[in-house]
């Protein structure tokens, strides 16, 4: 029976599984790209879910603007304005910032994704799944 999937950490670990499975196979695909960023993103969501206490009605409406964006960028400017403590790389974030929409879409800004790229967004995930896991951990002590 498959794990129940409740919070944006749980759908993070679930792509994750599935995007890091993918790429220890040798596949190489735009979908990978999307799925790195659409990985991050639901990391750095669920920081914002259940680590950020906005203070008035003001913050709970930028808080709920702010989980509507696809953008990585806004997302950890958003988490290091209110959660210090972590600590993100977020150059590693910009490089897969984007994907989501350059990997899975034609146009002047599309992208075809090859291995090497494959091998940098899979470390970009695994730094913020890392930094993500930790701040958890020893904020739940």
């Amino acid at each position: 029976m498959a794990k129940e999937l409740k919070t944006y950490f749980d759908f993070a670990e679930n792509n994750y599984d599935f995007l890091l499975a993918a790429y220890e196979q040798g596949l190489v695909g735009n979908a990978m790209g999307a799925m790195a960023q659409e990985t991050c993103e639901k990391y750095l969501k669920h920081i914002i879910e259940k680590y950020v206490v906005p203070q008035d009605l003001q913050g709970n409406a930028k808080k709920a603007e702010i989980l509507r964006t696809h953008n990585l960028s806004k997302l950890s400017k958003y988490i290091v304005q209110y959660v210090p403590d972590i600590k993100l790389n977020r150059q590693a974030l910009n490089l897969i910032n984007g994907l989501y929409f350059t990997t899975r879409y034609p146009g002047d800004e599309s992208i075809v994704v090859e291995k090497e790229d494959i091998d940098d967004y899979i470390e970009a995930v695994k730094e913020c799944r890392k930094s993500v896991i930790e701040f958890i951990e020893k904020t739940n002590k």
